[in-house]
C-alpha cells in the first residue's frame, strides 16, 4: 500500500511539473522578463533536451538579453519547426558582423515564408550587403593614443596646428571650423527638421551670411562637423543617412574647381565608421595626426577620441581571419603605433610646428621632396604655387593687421582703410583661384605619371 501511494505521489509531482512549468516559463517569456524565462527554459531543457518549443524559447532569451553566440546555437538546436528561427539568426549574425551568415540566414526565412514580414526582411538583407561591401575595404590604421570624454568636452583634447585651421563650439554646441586664413568658416545649423551644412566668407569687419552648401553634400537626413583640409578642396563631415552604416558616419568631399562643385560625397568606411555615432573627423597634415570622435563602447553622452597616425599610403586587411577583420573594423583591435618624439598623445598639447616638405597628391600619393615629383612641368608648377601661396600668406597678414585697425578706426580713418581692404580682399580671392588651379594641375600631372 506504501509502494502505490509513494507512485501516485510521484506521478502527481511529475504531472504538476510538467503543467505548471512550461506555462510559467511561458508568462515569463511574453511579460518580458527574459532573464527568469531563460531560467525557467534551462531547467525544462535539461529534462527535455530534445524539445523544440523549449530550445527554440531559449534561443529567443539569450537574443533579447544581447547573448547572440548562445541565441544561435540554440536556434540551431530547435531543428526547423519554427521558421522565423531563421529571421533571428540573420539578426544575430548581423549584430556580430557576420555578414556572410547573416545573408544566407535571411534568404533561407524568405524561402521557407516567402510572403512575410517582407520589408523588415529587405531591409535586414541591404544591410548585411552594406556591411559585406565595407568588410572588403578596412583600412589598415595606427593608432597613438584614445581617451573617453563626455560629448561636450571633445573637442578639449584635440590640438591642432595652427596650418590645420580651428574648431569652436557655437552656442547651440555645433562645431564651427575655420580654415588657417581665418576668412572662411564652415558649421551647421537647423533648419526645419534637421541640421545643414553652410559656409560663410570673411567680410570687412564681419563675416558674410550663411552659404547652405549644395543638395549633394546635404543630401542625409542630419548632418554636423564639417571640416575643410589645408588643401581647400577635401571637406570631411558627419551625416546621418539611411544608407549609412548606422547613425553618423563620416563623409567626404572634394570641390572641383573646373566645375565649381562638389563630388558626391563617399562613405569612408571602415573602422572610422561604425554602426554607433561618429561625431568628428579632422586631420592636422602638418602634425600627421588624424582624430576620430565616436561613441562606440561608450555610454550615452560619452565619446572615444581617438587620435590616428596618418600613414604615407593607405593600406587595407588581406588574408586574415574573418574574426580578427572584424575586430580591426570594430576599432576594437588596432596596430599601435610606435612612439616617436614628432607625435605627442592627445592627452598632452603639441606647440612645435612641422616645416618638413608635404605635398598630397591624392589619398594614398604624397611627396615629402622635390625630388618626388616625376614630371618637370609639375615641378615648375608646384614653384609657381608656392610663390602664389606666399604672396597670399603675406597679404593675409596685411589685411587681419588692416582689419584689426579698422575696428577700433574713427570714420575718416574707415574711409582711408576701406579701399585698400576692398583690394586686398579682391586680390586674395584671386590668388585662391589660381593657387586653386594651379594645384588641381600639378595633381592631374603627376597622377599620370602613375
Amino acid at each position: 500500500m506504501r509502494k502505490i501511494l509513494f507512485f501516485i505521489l510521484c506521478l502527481v509531482y511529475t504531472t504538476t511539473l510538467l503543467g505548471q512549468t512550461p506555462s510559467s516559463a511561458d508568462k515569463l517569456f511574453k511579460a518580458g522578463k527574459y532573464t527568469e524565462a531563460q531560467q525557467a527554459y534551462k531547467a525544462l531543457i535539461k529534462n527535455y533536451p530534445s524539445n523544440a518549443l523549449f530550445l527554440y524559447r531559449y534561443a529567443r532569451c539569450a537574443q533579447e538579453l544581447g547573448d547572440d553566440i548562445t541565441a544561435i546555437k540554440y536556434f540551431d538546436k530547435s531543428g526547423d519547426r519554427y521558421h522565423l528561427k531563421h529571421l533571428y539568426i540573420g539578426d544575430s549574425y548581423l549584430r556580430l558582423w557576420d555578414a556572410d551568415n547573416a545573408l544566407d540566414s535571411y534568404r533561407t526565412y524568405q524561402q521557407k515564408e516567402p510572403g512575410e514580414r517582407q520589408t523588415y526582411v529587405q531591409k535586414q538583407i541591404a544591410r548585411a550587403e552594406l556591411l559585406q561591401r565595407y568588410l572588403h575595404r578596412v583600412e589598415r590604421l595606427q593608432v597613438i593614443d584614445s581617451v573617453e570624454v563626455s560629448l561636450d568636452s571633445m573637442l578639449q583634447v584635440v590640438q591642432l596646428s595652427a596650418e590645420a585651421g580651428q574648431l569652436t563650439l557655437s552656442a547651440t554646441q555645433s562645431i564651427i571650423y575655420t580654415n588657417q586664413r581665418n576668412d572662411r568658416k564652415f558649421l551647421a545649423i537647423k533648419s526645419k527638421s534637421k541640421r545643414i551644412l553652410v559656409s560663410s566668407h570673411r567680410l570687412l569687419d564681419s563675416w558674410s551670411p550663411y552659404d547652405t552648401l549644395p543638395h549633394n553634400i546635404n543630401f542625409a537626413k542630419d548632418h554636423c562637423s564639417p571640416y575643410l583640409l589645408s588643401d581647400g578642396v577635401t571637406l570631411y563631415f558627419a551625416a546621418q543617412d539611411q544608407d549609412g552604416i548606422g547613425g553618423l558616419d563620416i563623409y567626404v568631399s572634394r570641390y572641383n574647381t573646373a566645375t565649381e562643385s562638389y563630388t558626391t560625397p563617399e562613405n569612408i568606411g571602415f573602422p572610422y565608421n561604425s554602426p554607433a555615432n561618429e561625431y568628428m573627423f579632422v586631420v592636422d597634415e602638418t602634425r600627421q595626426i588624424a582624430y576620430l570622435a565616436t561613441d562606440r563602447f561608450t555610454q550615452k553622452g560619452r565619446v572615444h577620441v581617438f587620435s590616428l597616425a596618418i600613414p604615407e599610403q593607405k593600406q587595407y586587411w588581406r588574408n586574415i581571419p574573418q574574426e580578427s577583420l572584424v575586430e580591426y573594423a570594430q576599432l576594437s583591435k588596432f596596430d599601435q603605433f610606435d612612439a616617436d618624439s614628432t607625435i605627442t598623445p592627445i592627452t598632452e598639447k603639441n606647440t612645435d610646428k612641422i616645416d618638413d616638405f608635404c605635398f598630397i597628391i591624392n589619398d594614398s600619393i604624397v611627396y615629402n621632396s622635390l625630388e618626388d615629383f616625376q614630371e618637370t612641368t609639375a615641378r615648375e608648377k608646384y614653384n609657381d604655387w608656392k610663390l602664389i601661396e606666399q604672396q597670399y600668406q603675406t597679404e593675409q597678414h596685411q589685411l587681419h593687421l588692416l582689419r584689426e585697425e579698422y575696428a577700433t578706426a574713427d570714420d575718416d580713418r574707415k574711409k582711408e582703410l576701406t579701399p585698400i581692404i576692398l583690394r586686398l580682399e579682391n586680390n586674395q580671392s584671386q590668388l585662391f583661384k589660381q593657387s586653386q588651379i594651379l594645384l588641381q594641375a600639378i595633381r592631374l600631372i603627376e597622377m599620370s605619371a602613375y
